[in-house]
């Protein structure tokens, strides 16, 4: 989608003349296929495929990542492209730091059926938490949220409607919207203008920082062309979190966070700080 809207713009650039971009939510999704971890055989950590039930009876695939004296679990909210078969960066960023850890595809992506949506993917969200609750006993003042890009709207989101120690936001999106106007030069914004669907206007990770009082990590890359650290910024200063913490990784893109001793490093300190 982002490619798609970034060759419309340069065409705007070259032929001067208003243009309409709509934004559907049924493009809002990069869906890819994933297959079983059984790469992860041998390793020093239990790891179980799991399978849990949506709100409305899909049934999800997840990985559950347990090691001996854990100070808590993290569940991980992916971003658009992520599957768990790409995930081996971020698998071993978070339990390197002495922590268990879920990660679940979304509906519509890796081996899981049903077709993504904003509200599916709320839901989705929800049943791994409750999963993790429910089935595996986790308790909620040992449990981080952590969301990556899109991620960040269904950490937020299941922050807000479930018990949580902390939430960490990894190049996170402020709105859609504000994104959207980010990925146009200025002095294109004449030309180009947004039709966004209405469904995706509604996920609003400012309204909802600006309501809740949780400890917060917010961590992102000065060189990230897709979600600029500017929306990290202004997410930082609009949370109403006592506890908050904001790190700009120098050089840091995107999707390369994971690989990074700085990232690495405000992981374990936020982890030792919350869950010790």
């Amino acid at each position: 989608m982002i490619k798609r809207i970034v060759a419309i713009i340069f065409t705007v650039f070259f032929i001067s003349s208003c243009t309409t971009i709509e934004l559907r939510e049924e493009e809002a999704f990069d869906v890819k296929r994933s297959i079983a971890p059984d790469y992860f055989a041998g390793s020093d950590y239990d790891i179980e495929e799991i399978k849990f039930f949506s709100g409305d009876s899909l049934l999800l695939n997840g990985w559950w990542i347990t090691q001996d004296s854990s100070l808590g679990t993290v569940l991980y909210f992916g971003g658009n492209g992520f599957v768990m078969v790409t995930s081996f960066h971020i698998i071993n960023s978070i339990i390197e730091q002495n922590v268990d850890l879920m990660i679940f595809d979304y509906r519509g992506y890796g081996k899981n059926p049903g077709k993504p949506s904003v509200a599916g993917l709320k839901a989705d969200g929800l049943a791994a938490y409750d999963f993790l609750d429910r089935e595996r006993g986790v308790d909620a003042k040992k449990l981080i949220l952590h969301g990556h890009s899109l991620g960040s709207f269904m950490a937020s989101y299941v922050a807000d409607k479930r018990d949580a120690a902390g939430l960490v936001l990894e190049s996170p999106v402020t709105d859609v919207k504000d994104w959207t106007g980010r990925l146009v030069p200025w002095l294109l914004k004449p030309f180009v203008r947004f039709d966004i669907d209405p469904v995706l206007k509604e996920n609003n990770n400012i309204e909802r920082l600006s309501d809740l009082d949780i400890p917060l990590l917010i961590v992102t890359g000065n060189s990230d062309q897709i979600t600029p650290p500017g929306m990290a910024e202004k997410l930082y200063d609009k949370a109403a979190a006592g506890d908050k913490e904001l790190v700009i990784i120098e050089n840091g893109g995107h999707n390369d966070l994971p690989q990074r001793n700085e990232y690495t490093t405000a992981l374990r300190r936020f982890y030792q700080k919350i869950l010790k």
